[in-house]
């Protein structure tokens, strides 16, 4: 191929190297434009759902469209089992959520309620002391069905100290702890409760702008390589 006084002929591998890269790149970019499809939809669910009433929930309710509705219980909380959530990070800082089970009014039902975050002192060898939380007026919070984490390293280590520090929420895996049923779902206590730790709750992790951010970045990888898989293929005519 001619084009203007080069000759275009490139080599099978660099043919079949550029088209893989630049393949890779522009599946890499897709797949971080449905990211942030995804990401849109849950804070609009997010969104919509916190404009709502608290709606009582109790034993025996569904649990099939609860997540990010606004809930108030009935219960008493179990102070004595207290669980940390680690690594969980909060404007730069590192530390943890607290969770103290709920045993809801007339039933063995159990559900987690996640009180909120808290930074790691000096060190993490010696647990907090947690305050006792209290449920005279009800609890209130945002239901969460817990996600399950991109990587697990290793199961959990649980012992009958309480609190006891654990890497995720494994609903599945926690029940051994509890001779209630723990229900498979995670209550937000409400920011507007009292309360010594820190509750900023957000659905998602990571802005859905963040996401095509990397898909440009994805999508401009691309058109680089073709750029340079035409210079570099260019043969002057003697």
């Amino acid at each position: 191929m001619m084009i203007g006084r080069r000759k275009f002929e490139p080599a099978w591998w660099a043919i079949a190297l550029t088209a893989a890269g630049v393949s890779l790149c522009v599946a890499l970019g897709l797949w971080q434009l449905d990211r942030a499809a995804l990401k849109e939809s849950i804070e609009l669910k997010f969104e919509q759902r916190l404009g709502e009433q608290y709606q009582a929930f109790s034993a025996g309710d569904a649990l099939d469209d609860i997540e990010y509705r606004k809930l108030l219980l009935q219960g008493s909380y179990d102070n004595s089992r207290h669980l940390l959530v680690d690594n969980q990070l909060h404007r730069g800082t590192a530390g943890y959520y607290v969770l103290t089970p709920l045993k809801l009014k007339d039933s063995d039902d159990l559900i987690l309620v996640n009180r909120g975050w808290a930074a790691w002192g000096e060190s993490r060898e010696a647990l907090p002391s947690i305050p006792p939380a209290t449920s005279a007026e009800g609890v209130a919070g945002i239901a969460n069905y817990p996600n399950e984490p991109a990587l697990r390293l290793g199961g959990m280590n649980l012992s009958e100290r309480w609190p006891q520090l654990i890497p995720y929420i494994d609903i599945e895996a926690l029940q051994s702890q509890f001779s209630g049923r723990l229900l498979p779902v995670v209550l937000w206590l409400a920011p507007e409760r009292s309360g010594a730790f820190v509750r900023d709750w957000n659905p998602v992790w990571m802005k859905p702008e963040k996401s095509r951010a990397y898909a440009t970045q994805w999508f401009a990888f691309a058109l680089i390589a073709l750029v340079f898989f035409v210079i570099l293929n260019l043969r002057k005519i003697e």
